[in-house]
């Protein structure tokens, strides 16, 4: 071999030994959290770590659950992914504190963990949080959905806690509630009263409740804590009640919701930002480990959408974006 001819050759030998170093390199990235695949909400949420990851060349993985909100098959796999060392978890912790003993073992190994989508109960054992203030928009909702309230007369509502006991839904149904004792308190020559119920995490299930329980209590609105609202829109529907006789707000931008709205059975839903809570933690876990930059709290938002809105997001929603 010429000498020429065996430099050309051990360059392209190194190259490719730099490229593989580079690939060996990649920043790894896992993101877990409470739902399963076909919960459409956190499609949304990974497209939006899938962006971010594409935009910085890192290597990352979504866990789903077989079971929606299933906290001990959670707890495995954040035990699985912190035996395999990666620069930095993402985590939801509808769980609450069942977590801590294991991301106290994480933070001593030196990785960094970000919250998404539901922060730990006591807004420890993570350097930031990205999603929404879940009490407050529960608030917001009800206050918003308040106007549509009949101008006299009792007032009854039904508030569907989707997950009973789990952080998300138990604080969105806190705020909802919070808001009808203020509602009660401002309008005390009035009979406003509320109550609670387990309306499920599918909407035939959730449906079938909320029709029980309309046809047994006269019900002004029903408020859900998630987009399982469009189930009970449904049923509603088939025991005859017109658009607006059940009042109804929820939670979320999916097909389903955006069907009932368009149709004038739910009147509101919040928009959360999903694709946000999948994009920015990856973001804030790339600065930290490359810039040493600190971490920072993120509100994805409040957003209230109405019907009028549903046809210029439909789009954004299929897109997964909005």
């Amino acid at each position: 071999m010429r000498w020429g001819t065996f430099c050309v050759a051990a360059t392209a030998a190194i190259g490719l030994l730099v490229g593989l170093g580079t690939a060996e390199a990649k920043e790894r990235y896992t993101y877990l959290h409470h739902a399963t695949p076909t919960n459409v909400f956190w499609q949304a949420v990974k497209k939006g770590m899938d962006d971010a990851c594409a935009q910085i060349d890192a290597d990352c993985q979504m866990v789903f659950l077989q079971q929606d909100g299933n906290f001990q098959e959670q707890l495995n796999n954040l035990e699985a992914a912190i035996a395999q060392k990666p620069d930095g978890i993402i985590m939801t912790f509808a769980g609450g504190a069942i977590f801590d003993e294991a991301l106290e073992r994480a933070e001593a190994a030196g990785i960094p963990i970000v919250g998404s989508n539901v922060d730990h109960p006591k807004k420890t054992h993570r350097l930031a949080f990205v999603g929404q203030d879940l009490e407050q928009a529960g608030y917001s909702l009800a206050e918003a959905q308040s106007k549509n309230f009949p101008k006299d007369g009792p007032i009854h509502v039904l508030i569907g806690i989707s997950g009973p006991g789990q952080v998300w839904a138990e604080s969105r149904g806190s705020g909802i509630a919070r808001f009808m004792d203020d509602y009660k308190k401002a309008n005390p020559s009035r009979d406003v009263t509320y109550e609670k119920i387990d309306s499920g995490l599918d909407l035939s299930v959730t449906g079938q409740r909320v029709a029980a329980y309309v046809q047994s209590t006269p019900t002004t609105a029903y408020f859900d804590v998630g987009y399982w609202a469009a189930g009970a829109a449904v049923s509603v529907r088939d025991l005859g009640k017109k658009p607006g006789e059940v009042l109804m707000a929820c939670f979320d931008l999916v097909p389903v919701v955006f069907d009932e709205m368009k149709s004038g059975y739910i009147q509101l839903t919040i928009d959360q930002q999903p694709y946000l809570q999948g994009y920015i933690p990856v973001h804030q876990l790339h600065l930290i480990n490359k810039y040493k930059l600190s971490a920072y709290d993120v509100n994805t938002g409040k957003a209230l959408v109405t019907p009028s809105q549903v046809d210029s997001l439909i789009e954004l929603s299929k897109q997964g974006v909005r």
